[in-house]
């Protein structure tokens, strides 16, 4: 599965005082560039890029330009099956903020809200996961226990109730 990101690209100033067409054809002509626009502002273009293996090999084959002085990842996309909500799941929300609106405005309490899926126990990763955390915080709590014991207030300039002063400075 491919990685989407959008890149901000900074050109250097020679390229921006000549020839920054034709940098920007340059950048087109890579294979993975979807597309590149130029902006105004900080940055010189944004351009849409789909990574086949990994975003950060890309990223360096484009900052190897000799015209791109710095790049940014502005953002990168999750698959369209998961960012995007089902039909179903869309219009039963929306349902749900409807009912609300009505019952505000006619002075009525506030619809029951639909219980709340439990899980019937935790996973096999979950538990891992939960005895791991615990182990560390005992580990931690040991640590900073041993610690507040162990420290023992350091003999201060006083000596015997005075300030202890040499001998020199005694006389």
């Amino acid at each position: 599965m491919a990685t989407n990101a959008y890149l901000l690209i900074r050109a250097s100033e020679a390229c921006r005082n000549n020839g920054y067409l034709k940098a920007l054809e340059d950048l087109w002509a890579l294979p993975e560039v979807e597309y590149v626009e130029p902006v105004s502002g900080m940055y010189d273009c944004v351009a849409r890029v789909e990574a086949p293996i990994r975003l950060v090999f890309l990223v360096h084959k484009i900052m190897a330009k000799s015209w791109i002085e710095r790049v940014h990842v502005l953002s990168i996309d999750q698959p369209v099956q998961k960012a995007l909500e089902s039909e179903e799941t869309r219009t039963a929300r929306l349902m749900r903020q409807r009912e609300i609106i009505k019952a505000y405005r006619a002075g009525l309490p506030r619809p029951p809200v639909p219980e709340p899926k439990l899980h019937a126990a935790p996973s096999g990763a979950e538990k891992g996961q939960t005895a791991r955390l615990m182990r560390q915080r005992e580990i931690i709590k040991a640590h900073y226990q041993k610690r507040r014991t162990s420290v023992k207030p350091a003999p201060g300039p006083f000596v015997g109730g005075e300030v202890g002063l040499s001998e020199s400075a005694q006389r």
